[in-house]
């Protein structure tokens, strides 16, 4: 794996777990047995609200579910409304500015395999306190308009508000401390067809501006917001069977090898 220049390393942002409105306003005990769930709130527009369970590296895993009394039709227009429920169905990259975006956009481009990202577009949420948060998302879009399966490629989150209003990791320490020890994201791994692996494997060369081209071994190497935190911090892509986005958390002594976060939903644990 050799870096083509110097620019700012993708930082991985938050994991998506798509659950039920029922199970989002009364978690099962075996997730708050585990882990120490956090507020969210309700997204701009007013189709989604979600919780978040908050790490020390400061990455997070979103908790999200549709409204009750959202149509059919308004779900199937968004993102998320055509996956399936108590999966992990996306995951989100940042960058310490939104101005760093284009670099990615072009790169990604050039890498002429058939995907781009779209500019980004303003979304938002207001926290139960009343603070608004304000972002941007640049997803990513395919030759023929249509996106990618949500999760085979990032979406960013690009704060135009303090990032620490939408993710208070550090201002609220006790909210990343979890019973099963876990401290953070350590790698990503996920599962594609075979078809677009060629495709996928050159965008995440150039989101993250390094050529693997020469090597057996496809990992990328992605940063976390705390910099101090100590992981493998790796991104893998293949065509295997299972899931289609596994997860390996960062734990502590005392940690499981692997827990269920929810039905049908296992992650793993390192040391």
């Amino acid at each position: 794996m050799s870096e083509q220049l110097s620019t700012p390393q993708p930082t991985l942002d938050h994991i998506v777990i798509l659950v039920s409105a029922k199970d989002l306003l009364g978690l099962p005990d075996r997730l708050k047995d585990s882990f120490t769930v956090s507020p969210g709130g309700t997204h701009a527009g007013g189709q989604t609200f979600n919780k978040l369970i908050l790490f020390e590296d400061g990455v997070y895993v979103e908790l999200i579910a549709f409204a009750e009394g959202i149509s059919p039709e308004e779900r199937a227009k968004h993102r998320w409304g055509r996956q399936r429920e108590n999966t992990i169905v996306d995951w989100a990259y940042t960058l310490p500015h939104e101005s760093d975006f284009g670099a990615v956009q072009q790169r990604v481009k050039d890498a002429n395999a058939g995907l781009t990202y779209n500019d980004p577009v303003a979304g938002g949420r207001t926290r139960p306190d009343g603070i608004v948060l304000e972002w941007a998302i640049g997803a990513p879009q395919g030759a023929d308009g249509n996106g990618p399966e949500p999760g085979f490629l990032p979406f960013w989150c690009l704060d135009r508000t303090p990032r620490s209003d939408r993710v208070p990791y550090e201002q609220d320490r006790a909210q990343t401390q979890h019973p099963s020890g876990a401290r953070g994201v350590s790698r990503i791994r996920l599962n594609v067809p075979q078809d677009q692996l060629s495709a996928l494997q050159s965008v995440y060369d150039a989101i993250h501006n390094v050529d693997t081209t020469a090597t057996d071994d496809k990992e990328w190497l992605f940063g976390s917001p705390n910099a101090s935190a100590k992981a493998r911090h790796t991104l893998g892509v293949a065509s295997e069977s299972g899931p289609k986005i596994k997860l390996a958390f960062q734990g502590s002594v005392g940690s499981p090898s692997f827990l269920e976060l929810l039905p049908g939903i296992v992650v793993k644990f390192e040391a």
